[in-house]
Parts: C-alpha cells; structure tokens; sequence
C-alpha cells in the first residue's frame, strides 16, 4: 500500500509484549471528500485492504477558524463492520446551521479495528488510521481549481505574511522559499482557510519580491510549484 503527501497516514501502537505484529487498513477511495452545500452530503467509498474483517471507525475533526464553523458533518454508519477485502459505502450528512459563503474545511479518518484476536494469541496490533482533507463547497460560489492565485504575500524583516482573501481553501505543501534567495519558513498547517491570515518567520532577511509555494489540487494531488509576488 502506498501513502502520499496527499493521504497522511497516522500509525498508533499498542504493544502486548510479543514478536508478532499484525496491521489493519482502510483505504478510502479518494485522497479528498468535496461535498456540495446544495446536494447535502457525499458518500466516499472504504475498502478493508486486510486479510481479517475489522471495524471500520469513521470520526469528523473540525478545524478552527472565523469563518469555517457553520457547518456540521456526521457520518450516518460511524462504526460498521466490514469484511476483508470488501468495500464498504460510508454517507455524510451535511448539517447547515447558518448560511455560508465560503468553503468549509475539515478533516475524516478512517480508522480499521481488528474486533477479536485468537484464544491465547500475544500480538502487538497496529491500528492503521488515514485521514483526508474535507472541503464544503457553498451553493453560488464557483469551482476555481487554482485559488492558491489569489494569496496576498508581504515582507517585512525577516517575516512573511500571507493572507486568503478569497472564499476558497487553499492546500499546499508547509515549507516555503521565496525567489531567488531561497530564504525558507514553514506555515502552520497544509492549508488555508477562507479570510485567514498567517504570519511566517523565515530563516533570513527577506529581500526578494517572489515567494515560491507547492500547493494541492482539488484533488489532493500536488501540482507545479507556483511563483507569487510578494507586495511590499
């Protein structure tokens, strides 16, 4: 199984003191759920790569921000069981609380739980959870697949600021460097929210008047990296 940048791959150890080691997986169809306000939900498609039926656990994260808590998502078969090697139809229900403008982000994991172990057997059992990127699309606002574009970045000393302006979730990779002097720093997350501004300390003076970004597409896949001015 192959992970990426992309689809992260979050791996927890529970050890009961043995040499044997057994792992379970689900591996989500997409490395992306993007749901539609208008359609009300999305389903995304589970299949248990293991050799074992497991629990599939699905859980929500909200992420914070002042514009991206007015939504809710909750997934209608939280914990199902699914046999090994089947493919398992997970629904998300999308909650509207109030009426948004801009594009919601939170994040789904898909976490596979062996349900029994063999009489006797000592086993140290890896639970093998991923997690993808969820983005809320709002109703009358457009698809625009290169929002990254619409970034604004300023200097000043040896700081970075960049802020999104635009209604749209913007991911990318965390490192940084502007152009030509390569000065790095590194953002506090893989993504940007709608109206969030970011401060980043870069590892040097900043005298140049382009910053060189790795941003995601729709899809989660990275794309070629993009210049941007940096305004004064």
């Amino acid at each position: 199984m192959k992970y990426t940048l992309a689809l992260p791959l979050l791996i927890a150890l529970s050890v009961v003191n043995s040499p044997t080691a057994h792992a379970t997986g689900m591996t989500p169809e997409f490395s992306v759920l993007l749901i539609n306000a208008e359609d009300n939900g999305a389903s995304m498609n589970v299949k248990n790569t293991d050799d074992k039926a497991a629990l599939l656990y699905t859980t929500i994260t909200d992420i914070a921000g002042l514009q991206n808590k007015n939504t809710k998502l909750i997934a209608t078969q939280p914990i199902v069981r699914v046999e090994a090697g089947e493919t398992q139809r997970v629904r998300f229900v999308l909650d509207t609380q109030t009426p948004f403008t801009v594009e919601q982000y939170k994040r789904v994991s898909f976490e596979g739980i062996q349900q029994s172990k063999p009489a006797g057997a000592k086993l140290i059992t890896a639970t093998i959870r991923q997690t993808i990127p969820v983005i809320i699309r709002p109703k009358n606002v457009p698809d625009y697949t290169t929002p990254w574009d619409k970034l604004v970045w300023k200097k000043a000393g040896n700081t970075l600021s960049v802020n999104n302006p635009s209604p749209y979730v913007v991911r990318l990779s965390q490192q940084i460097s502007t152009v030509p002097s390569s000065s790095k720093g590194m953002l506090r997350n893989t993504w940007l929210l709608p109206g969030e501004t970011e401060t980043i300390k870069m590892d040097k003076g900043v005298t140049d008047s382009q910053v060189k970004i790795s941003p995601a597409s729709r899809f989660g896949i990275m794309v070629q990296d993009y210049v941007a001015t940096i305004t004064q």
